[in-house]
């Protein structure tokens, strides 16, 4: 199931500062919120698929890499 996450918890989940969402979403990739209200929100899932694909872009690059 699906959850609206506010800006704080989305950014805790995402490791960042709450300021620095509006730098992930224009730079890399990182989900758009949606409006819920006045106040933006966003997908739980959405975040964690965001995040699963930076470890396997991590995973990805270490392997290329040589890295063990």
């Amino acid at each position: 199931m699906k959850k609206a996450m506010k800006r704080a918890q989305t950014a805790q989940m995402a490791g960042v500062c709450s300021n620095m969402l509006k730098v992930l979403i224009e730079t890399d990739g990182f989900p758009s919120p949606i409006k819920v209200g006045k106040a933006d929100a966003w997908i739980d899932t959405e975040v964690q698929a965001w995040l699963d694909a930076k470890i396997a872009q991590r995973d990805a690059t270490l392997v290329a890499g040589g890295a063990q």
